[in-house]
């Protein structure tokens, strides 16, 4: 009878010992969100602030040195919960840019900008001249809440100062993309023609951020 009980506490002893360790462990905690870090020069601007700045509320800020460096880290997602609109508007839109675009994910939301403040307005852009054209190449850097497409046309004629019309194709990834802008104006028989596109594009650090005003005034033939 004694060897009974003993091998029932032995058996009762190993189902709570098995129980104990088989319990539920604690989750892992979420990661922290890692955003990219913008570097590049301001052409003519040194020993100064720089802002990424949305409706009057300063999202991000660095020093720039005496050549014009900067290193900006961009604005998390909980950091943009209040400047997160629907991404079918705000594309270029610091440029002057409107327009309505189609999302493959007509839910998506986030945030846009294509210029940094540091007393006036630069974009990390240049333009190149021929004879007869004048191109802007450059990037505007998208936030979005889910992955999502972005089709559609703005209308860009505050930016270049002429009738100018942008194709947008865009395939945007959660988080922080960066994409490419080429506008370009031809001056022929005809008189002045100015087109571009936006698409997905490349960061390209240590890139000259060139002001508004200078890149408006290159643009024109």
């Amino acid at each position: 009878m004694t060897s009974l009980r003993l091998l029932i506490l032995a058996g009762c002893s190993a189902a709570l010992l098995s129980a104990c360790n088989s319990s539920t462990p604690a989750p892992a905690p979420t990661p922290a969100e890692v955003t990219p870090v913008l570097s590049g020069r301001l052409v003519g601007a040194s020993n100064t602030i720089v802002l990424l700045r949305s409706s009057g509320k300063t999202l991000a800020s660095t020093s720039v040195d005496v050549g014009g460096n900067f290193t900006l880290t961009l604005p998390t997602s909980d950091q943009l919960t209040d400047s997160k609109t629907s991404l079918s508007a705000g594309l270029l839109a610091d440029l002057g840019c409107t327009g309505a675009l189609t999302l493959g994910d007509p839910s998506a939301q986030g945030y846009a900008f294509a210029t940094l403040t540091a007393g006036k307005e630069f974009a990390d852009a240049a333009v190149s001249k021929t004879l007869t054209t004048r191109t802007l190449t450059g990037r505007a850097y998208i936030y979005a809440d889910k992955t999502t497409t972005l089709q559609g046309q703005l209308n860009c004629a505050v930016a270049t100062g002429y009738p100018t019309t942008v194709q947008v194709n865009v395939n945007a990834s959660a988080g922080w993309n960066t994409l490419a802008i080429n506008i370009t104006g031809s001056l022929g028989f005809g008189g002045i023609s100015v087109g571009g596109t936006v698409g997905n594009g490349a960061a390209s650090p240590g890139s000259s951020w060139a002001d508004v005003d200078s890149l408006r005034a290159q643009l024109a033939p």
